[in-house]
């Protein structure tokens, strides 16, 4: 058997005793991926029907359960503001569905949402624990009407 270098034993040594400290040992718990959530830069205004409809992302994570999403949406519209409220169905995060798209159609509470800044608070609810939220800009744009 040849002998060790001691420089490289030591050195060795100083790799395993950091991982060790770092919790990269083997056996280690990794820690599991959180749930995220975001909003799209744009969003659809309609004026005449009082509302908007906005969309982002989703990821699970490493939770399971019943999903949704709580959306509240914000604009300041000539000297006042509007809001408004909805929910964004997703379903389940299972092992088969952990990511996707989600949109959720907003009625304004009092006024109408116009083209424009808006401000929009979405919610990631995974049953029965898990909350994740986001607070985003994004931009309203009218939607054309059908005739």
């Amino acid at each position: 058997m040849r002998p060790v270098r001691q420089p490289l034993l030591a050195a060795g040594l100083a790799t395993l005793a950091t991982a060790a400290t770092l919790g990269l040992a083997p056996g280690a718990a990794v820690a599991a991926p959180a749930p995220r959530i975001s909003v799209n830069w744009f969003g659809a205004a309609d004026a005449r029907a009082h509302t908007a409809t906005i969309g982002g992302r989703y990821a699970c994570g490493a939770e399971r359960g019943l999903a949704y999403i709580e959306v509240h949406l914000a604009q300041r519209v000539h000297r006042g503001s509007v809001t408004g409220f909805g929910f964004g169905v997703i379903g389940a995060c299972t092992d088969d569905r952990t990511a996707g798209a989600w949109t959720a159609t907003i009625p304004a509470d009092k006024g109408a949402f116009r083209g424009g800044p808006a401000t929009a608070t979405a919610r990631l609810v995974v049953e029965p624990n898990s909350l994740t939220e986001t607070t985003e800009p994004l931009r309203l744009v009218p939607r054309c009407l059908r005739r």
